[in-house]
């Protein structure tokens, strides 16, 4: 929703980075807390910001206060106009939402939004929303009486405190395995070797099947929630989803259970397939939140621009004296600075449903393809607008990011196939190289065939020969995998010279 006032005006900005969001142990009603922060230019007053990560009173929305703290200075209210946002990696706002003149006393509430968001919306849209696990949030402050005359900024940080953990569980004699068995699998600390938790995999008679279920003891006091998340591995090595669930653990109760989504009787229906061996083999992947917060400021400054405040850059009229500074980082910062803040673009590189500016002259500099089109005829043509087809909005987002700033956000493996399937397109030659080596260091037996497409696609002689070797390796896992069938379908000729490699000395 639009602000309904001048956003034009000085002010006080305040950008919460919440990281390891998902991980917060807040149940309905209870909320996170930010830093406080004092405002100078608000008769010194101190303010925080309130995060219900389950709801203030509905457990599927974030709702999202801003609080004046009971003992911060000023008169005995405040009226101010406030917008509060989720912002973007790239500085874009996602969620926007007001209050308008309203009057904060010196009292320990908040006043903001019980409706904020639809957790939903912010975990299924996780590359928006929470970029490398963290949520940032904008709050926006101007007073309504009286006139500020420098703008105030703010990057408070939190976070969650996790541990990581992933294991494979096999319980081999599945078939044997009745209901009265158990299997336990028992996690410990990798400092001192002391028992974290253990896991009792059983069955319960569930109507006419034999439900899957797994038991959580925990011996830590300290660990309050925990994610759990299963996948079986098949006879193809294909990853079956068992199930992602959300443990709590409260110290007058520290064991419950969890419910597989599949069944024995549906894995003995496909014996061969989910129990090679006559053995039950699960993926795991566990973190847990100790509930742990680590928050600070990091930077308050008045009266500066947003790159000092986001990049730390020095002011140009400012002189240091017998301090070595990286010209080349500074150069990344004011031209990422340029790309977030759509200055002075000339441009615009249309994908799907959104639309990105840039400058030719970056493009021109970083791209033999864009460099072509703008020496020749092709610019005139294009004008200010290109349209991409055949990318994906992010992916032109990352490799703008790279072009502008050298840099590269955290990869996985589609999203690193993604962007170097572009830097070949636009002959980005170090950022090809890049992803390229990447590929290589994240092989799996469920990637390998689709990177080995695409390496033979963009003619990679190196990629190709690595994902081969790769192949040979691991050939029995994955010849008979349904990626493999895949690849034989869609390029016979090169599963054949892939196979050929088997009998070359």
């Amino acid at each position: 929703m639009a602000c309904q006032f001048d956003t034009n005006r000085k002010g006080f900005t305040l950008t919460w980075i919440l990281e390891n969001f998902e991980y917060c142990v807040q149940k309905t009603g209870n909320y996170l807390k930010s830093p406080t922060f004092i405002v100078d230019t608000f008769e010194r007053s101190k303010w925080s910001l309130w995060i219900y990560p389950r709801g203030h009173t509905l457990e599927r929305w974030i709702s999202v206060y801003l609080c004046r703290e009971e003992d911060s200075k000023g008169p005995a209210t405040i009226q101010i106009d406030c917008e509060l946002a989720i912002q973007a990696l790239g500085g874009s706002l996602l969620v926007s939402r007001s209050i308008n003149k309203y009057e904060f006393p010196k009292k320990r509430e908040g006043y903001g939004f019980t409706t904020f968001i639809e957790r939903e919306s912010v975990f299924a849209d996780r590359s928006r929303f929470l970029p490398q696990g963290a949520l940032t949030i904008r709050c926006r402050m101007w007073k309504t009486n009286g006139e500020v005359h420098t703008d105030g900024q703010c990057i408070a940080r939190t976070r969650i405190g996790v541990e990581k953990r992933a294991f494979l569980w096999k319980t081999e004699h599945f078939s044997f395995f009745h209901v009265g068995g158990e299997e336990t699998y028992r996690l410990k600390s990798t400092i001192d070797d002391s028992r974290i938790m253990s896991l009792q995999l059983f069955l319960r008679k569930n109507h006419s099947s034999d439900a899957i279920l797994i038991k959580f003891t925990c011996f830590d006091v300290s660990i309050v929630f925990s994610t759990f998340k299963s996948s079986l591995v098949d006879a193809k090595g294909d990853y079956v989803d068992c199930g992602q669930h959300e443990l709590w653990f409260l110290p007058t109760l520290q064991s419950t259970e969890c419910l597989l989504s599949l069944s024995k009787d549906t894995l003995m229906g496909n014996k061969n397939l989910y129990l090679p061996f006559d053995s039950l083999t699960l993926y795991c992947e566990q973190i847990f939140s100790t509930g742990s917060v680590f928050q600070d400021i990091e930077c308050t400054a008045y009266g500066c621009s947003n790159s000092f405040i986001t990049n730390n850059v020095v002011p140009a009229n400012i002189k240091t004296a017998n301090i070595k500074i990286s010209e080349t980082s500074y150069l990344k910062m004011d031209l990422g600075s340029m790309l977030q803040n759509n200055i002075l673009c000339d441009v615009k590189l249309c994908v799907e449903s959104e639309t990105f500016s840039a400058h030719w002259l970056i493009l021109s500099a970083r791209s033999l393809v864009f460099r072509t089109m703008f020496q020749s005829d092709m610019k005139e043509k294009a004008r200010d607008r290109i349209d991409i087809e055949d990318l994906k909005p992010d992916t032109v987002r990352r490799m703008l990011l790279y072009m502008y700033t050298d840099s590269l956000e955290e990869l996985e493996w589609k999203t690193a196939s993604d962007l170097y399937y572009a830097a070949e397109k636009y002959q980005i030659m170090t950022l090809k190289d890049k992803c390229s080596s990447f590929l290589k260091s994240n092989l799996t037996l469920t990637n390998a065939c689709e990177i080995l497409l695409l390496s033979d696609l963009l003619q990679d002689k190196e990629l190709k020969s690595t994902v081969q070797n790769f192949i040979m390796k691991n050939d029995k896992s994955i010849i008979n995998s349904s990626s493999w069938k895949l690849l034989m379908k869609d390029n016979l000729p090169l599963a054949a010279e892939t196979m050929l490699l088997r009998f070359k000395e």
